[in-house]
């Protein structure tokens, strides 16, 4: 049945790539070796681990995760942070909620802090012993996967002023007790689906994220490039630039959700085919223009191929039906939003053929006024 009433919409993550299953390629080794959007402040890529290559501990979800120097047996008050820039800014008072899932071999979670900032902290001058985070894991709710896995979840009141959120172990003092190590004299906690939202969910994600996201992703230096880029930013570090702020949308409501399958375009395009045009004529069929304050057109792809070919399709098949629709209903067209998000929202596995078939599909949101 393809009309749906409309319950939930997608969690609105204001963090880019919390799975850490996007990867970065440096712009100096050419090699896929950080994670999209996160940094550590070690500057360098010791903290990014993929179970499927490497003798590692499962991930939660997908197969990368994050791995933070939490101590060192030799250098005291060695620690590892990474940091990555929120998508949109927080509204000042409001709540959301950060998820993230950890794990450790050793007892060591009960110092995990959460930071945010103005400023990137990758060019904070001062020691982390100094800095107060605004969240702990041990405030928060936390719940066994069954496996090594734990769920955090944590409220957070922001100030208005957030450009970037960091994560690590705050802890004064080093651990004591601790005799093995991951990494040579280092042992490690491990990070996994991090997402920030908003508690309101009348509070959307900014009209800008996409912008702000490929500006986020532009960020390919790791290494040498990132170590002299650091020095140079904590010599003279540049202006703030607050980040377009989420929206409230209120006296608005969904009326409907109608899901496109992928049987509705040619195999491998964005084309609509034939039969599509019955079931986009019969919802055409149910818009009263003056009464819809806006449209949202979303293609999803399942994770066979590459990224960049996956939201150039989804962004196209998105296009498509906009474009469709905005043919069969006068004014349609300028209250119209698209979007390819590849397959990074999935509602089914990917690892069967029955659960790619279900992601691979174009959804159509409509709001109107009460």
């Amino acid at each position: 049945m393809l009309f749906v009433a409309y319950q939930n919409s997608y969690a609105q993550n204001l963090l880019a790539n919390g799975g850490f299953e996007e990867e970065n390629i440096c712009t100096e080794y050419k090699e896929n070796c950080a994670p999209e959007a996160w940094i550590a402040t070690s500057l360098y890529a010791n903290y990014y681990f993929d179970a499927s290559r490497e003798r590692a501990v499962k991930a939660h979800e997908g197969t990368h995760y994050v791995g933070l120097t939490a101590g060192n047996l030799v250098k005291k008050g060695e620690r590892n942070f990474v940091r990555a820039r929120l998508l949109c800014g927080l509204q000042a008072g409001h709540q959301y909620k950060l998820v993230m899932w950890l794990f450790a071999p050793e007892n060591i979670l009960d110092s995990i802090g959460v930071y945010f900032s103005e400023q990137d902290f990758l060019i904070e001058k001062r020691s982390f012993k100094l800095i107060d985070p605004q969240l702990w894991s041990w405030d928060g709710k936390s719940t066994g996967s069954g496996g090594l896995w734990k769920k955090v979840e944590l409220l957070y009141t922001a100030d208005g002023t957030e450009g970037y959120i960091s994560i690590g172990n705050f802890k004064r003092n080093d651990y004591s007790g601790i005799r093995i190590t991951e990494y040579r004299n280092d042992y490690y906690f491990f990070l996994d689906e991090v997402s920030l939202t908003p508690v309101d969910p009348k509070e959307k994600l900014c009209f800008q994220v996409d912008s702000v996201k490929a500006e986020i992703y532009t960020e390919n230096e790791r290494h040498g490039y990132l170590v002299r880029k650091v020095y140079q930013n904590r010599k003279s570090p540049p202006p703030v630039r607050p980040l377009p702020k989420t929206t409230q949308r209120r006296n608005q409501q969904h009326i409907d959700t109608l899901i496109i399958p992928d049987i509705f375009f040619a195999t491998a395009s964005y084309q609509l085919s034939p039969v599509s045009f019955h079931v986009l004529d019969s919802f055409t069929s149910r818009l009263s223009l003056p009464a819809i304050d806006s449209m949202v057109v979303e293609g999803h792809t399942d994770s066979i191929g590459k990224l960049a070919y996956n939201e150039a399709l989804s962004l196209n098949r998105a296009i498509s039906v906009k474009d469709y629709l905005s043919n069969k209903v006068q004014g349609l067209q300028e209250k119209t939003t698209t979007r390819g998000f590849a397959y990074l929202r999935p509602v089914a596995t990917n690892k069967t053929p029955a659960g790619r078939k279900m992601n691979r599909r174009v959804e159509i949101f409509v709001y109107r006024r009460e």
